[in-house]
């Protein structure tokens, strides 16, 4: 990957359009892949911190698993937080829930002055060897104090497809269960000779947990106050949890509801919303399908994301059946 990282941008031109071309993707997507695939090799296996991320998510569940097929441009990424001062079981000792507010507080503070002072000068460091040239990285303030974001070389202009890399990094996530994946740039698969190294391998968490984790983004959007917006582009969840649910994850997850148990009290202890109901995320009042008035709203949102999916995809309804079904299958347990 790195030789074409240093390649000249005629040669990557080439190289993106020709891919894409095979794939039936666009040369913004098969450029973007391969400098998301780069930095995630770099951070697992270059950057003096790479036993300290997980990686999770949509892109997890595209570019390790093969489980959905929408163009998910951003890295999630796991920090462990022992790197911020905490012992391996301090987060989880018992607090009041004043006192859990404002550890998730400190805790989110010190990720941030951690990302500042520490990550980003070694990104922009280490990559400026990579490229041969001054790389541009920025942490996305006010808006995201989180999230490092990567203007990476770009060939192509999209405008569907943003031109920057977001590293949304946080400590308060759980990083297990998780298993080491392959992945390969789409261009590497199509053209393995002009790479130098054309797969890598990336701790990630198990899709199995992705699924619970799914299951609670929905039933938390299920209990969304009335009046209160959803987020852009939610709709993916919809999407990714309908094809996890038609895949073998599916009744792997199913057969382990400790780990929704699991998920569950993450969520009510890091990032508790009152009216979300966790508490009923358990089978039997767990709930998937949102009111009938969000449907307007969800189908809006799903169609705007059509040109970010690739291969075959389902329409609205037969997506929300799906996910009506699996709320029924899963109170019945």
């Amino acid at each position: 990957m790195y030789n074409i990282a240093k390649a000249n941008p005629e040669e990557r031109r080439i190289l993106f359009r020709n891919a894409a071309g095979r794939i039936g993707i666009n040369e913004a997507m098969a450029e973007k892949d391969f400098w998301v695939c780069l930095t995630l090799d770099y951070l697992f296996h270059k950057c003096k911190l790479k036993e300290s991320f997980t990686f999770k998510g949509g892109t997890s569940l595209s570019k390790c698993y093969g489980l959905i097929h929408r163009f998910s441009e951003d890295i999630d990424l796991i920090l462990d937080w022992r790197l911020l001062g905490y012992t391996k079981d301090e987060p989880w000792e018992n607090r009041s829930n004043t006192k859990q507010d404002a550890f998730n507080k400190e805790a989110n503070r010190r990720a941030e002055v951690f990302l500042k002072e520490e990550l980003l000068p070694l990104l922009r460091g280490d990559f400026s060897e990579i490229l041969d040239a001054e790389p541009e990285f920025y942490i996305d303030e006010p808006d995201d104090p989180q999230t490092i974001c990567f203007n990476y070389p770009c060939c192509f202009s999209d405008g569907s497809i943003l031109r920057s890399i977001r590293l949304e990094i946080g400590a308060l996530a759980a990083w297990t269960p998780s298993v080491t994946k392959v992945m390969s740039p789409y261009a590497a698969m199509i053209y393995p000779d002009v790479f130098s190294k054309k797969e890598t391998e990336i701790l990630t968490v198990s899709a199995k947990r992705t699924f619970w984790e799914k299951v609670t983004i929905l039933h938390h959007e299920a209990n969304r106050r009335e009046g209160l917006a959803m987020p852009a582009r939610y709709s993916r969840h919809y999407y990714d949890l309908y094809c996890i649910a038609n895949s073998p994850v599916k009744d792997e997850a199913l057969c382990d509801l400790s780990l929704l148990s699991k998920v569950v009290g993450f969520k009510m202890k890091f990032y508790p919303q009152r009216w979300a109901k966790y508490e009923e995320a358990v089978p039997g009042t767990l709930r998937l399908v949102p009111p009938e008035y969000r449907f307007d709203e969800l189908r809006r949102d799903y169609a705007g994301m059509r040109e970010m999916m690739f291969g075959e995809y389902p329409e609205f309804d037969s997506m929300m059946d799906c996910i009506k079904q699996l709320e029924e299958e899963i109170n019945r347990k």
